[in-house]
């Protein structure tokens, strides 16, 4: 069956081989997954300290760059070692070593000069993906969920900004290519990625084997921040795709379990949606309680000010904006969890679609390859749950613990430019 291409405007066949190439020619971030794969140079390096404080090789590529990157962050993170005082110094100094070794100039000059090559001051600003990626615990995901949209519009949105002071700026119109063409390849990494996990029961038919090592994963995975929720959304989201494509291909696309199977899709698509907009009004009407709390503040502190003028209006209005700011973190917390879920079900909507409907295998290859994505998702989702049980239970998260979150994965994200 044909896939309807949006910017095409036509039905096309899906040939998962030919689009691999295809985006491996894109020319994305160094940290998009089409980005290529090729680390440091070849050469000697100079010193090797920055790479060993990570764990890797002098040829690591960008990639696991990053991912030993967030392993060593979590390890000596101030707030997972407070009887640590030299904690956060380790901390900054691994800040320090992946701003280097993550921007590609500085790397090379790191490689032919060391440390003193890289000394000189620079500006510091924040890695939207690697943020996100912090925040909710999707780097341990990439594989399965790509960067999410949310990191990578706020990335390019930064460099827009950036570039209104240079000599030539961005051209918004390349720019909205850029994000377009990072977004196909993050769902075509996505398929390839399930391609290859599958192919231990698609081509070996080794279920035992294969339930096995992605219960294995699973169970890693649901250790990561957000770590249950997002195999609860993956599972979920793996079978209603499975389920469509099989009734679809063995009972026919007007027969009832095709139709059942597209109204459970539709249901669910439906309650995240809902999820979404409800929370997204919520965080509105916060918004609104902290303009109102300025101006009561405002208010209280002028009238005290008329009766002992040693009081600070400015510092009055001040805390309380930050106390009514700090209670909305929740809310907000919830809206942008709830984005990344409709972020997560549109993106494994197309990424289900490359993997099941490749025109590159026999059809029984792509029925073979359902029935390993259903049960991949019942695993996930089993999992989910197994770890949602043995988690502390249903909690109500205070604007500390969120606000703790934000600053460790805005600490962590800091980078020199």
């Amino acid at each position: 069956e044909k896939v309807w291409d949006q910017e095409l405007g036509q039905w096309i066949d899906v040939d998962l081989v030919a689009l691999e190439h295809e985006v491996a020619g894109y020319k994305l971030d160094d940290d998009s997954p089409a980005a290529g794969s090729s680390g440091g140079p070849s050469a000697p390096v100079v010193e090797t300290e920055y790479y060993e404080l990570l764990g890797v090789s002098p040829g690591a590529t960008p990639a696991e760059v990053k991912k030993a990157y967030y392993k060593e962050a979590r390890k000596v993170h101030p707030d997972k070692n407070p009887d640590d005082e030299g904690a956060k110094d380790k901390f900054q100094e691994l800040q320090q070593v992946y701003q280097v070794l993550a921007d590609p100039d500085s790397r090379k000059k790191y490689d032919k000069e060391g440390k003193a090559g890289v000394t000189a001051e620079k500006n510091v600003q924040m890695d939207a993906k690697a943020f996100f990626g912090l925040l909710f615990g999707s780097e341990k995901f990439v594989k399965w969920t790509g960067e999410l949209k949310m990191a990578m519009q706020m990335d390019h949105f930064s460099k827009t900004v950036m570039s209104q002071d240079a000599e030539e700026p961005e051209d918004m119109d390349r720019g909205s290519e850029i994000v377009r063409k990072q977004q196909t390849a993050r769902e075509v990494f996505c398929a390839v990625n399930l391609r290859d996990k599958v192919e231990r029961m698609v081509y070996g038919r080794n279920l035992a084997g294969f339930e096995e090592q992605m219960r294995l994963e699973a169970h890693e995975l649901a250790g990561a921040q957000y770590g249950p929720e997002l195999l609860a959304v993956l599972g979920e989201r793996y079978q209603l795709r499975a389920e469509i494509y099989l009734a679809n291909e063995l009972a026919g696309r007007f027969s009832m379990k095709k139709r059942w199977a597209s109204m459970n899709n539709n249901w669910a698509m439906a309650r995240h949606g809902v999820d979404f907009y409800s929370s997204a009004a919520l965080s509105v009407y916060r918004l609104s309680g902290v303009r109102s709390a300025q101006k009561s503040a405002m208010k209280k502190a002028v009238k005290a000010a008329e009766q002992d003028p040693s009081v600070d209006v400015e510092a009055e209005q001040s805390r309380a904006m930050e106390a009514a700011f700090d209670s909305a973190l929740p809310t907000w917390m919830k809206t942008a969890w709830y984005w990344v879920v409709r972020d997560i079900d549109t993106t494994v909507k197309n990424v289900s679609r490359k993997f099941l409907q490749d025109k590159s295998v026999p059809w029984q290859i792509r029925i073979r390859r359902a029935h390993a994505l259903e049960r991949l998702g019942q695993i996930f989702s089993e999992e989910a749950k197994a770890a949602a049980a043995a988690g502390p239970g249903e909690q109500t998260v205070t604007p500390e613990e969120v606000k703790a979150k934000i600053q460790e994965a805005l600490m962590g994200s800091m980078r020199e430019s």
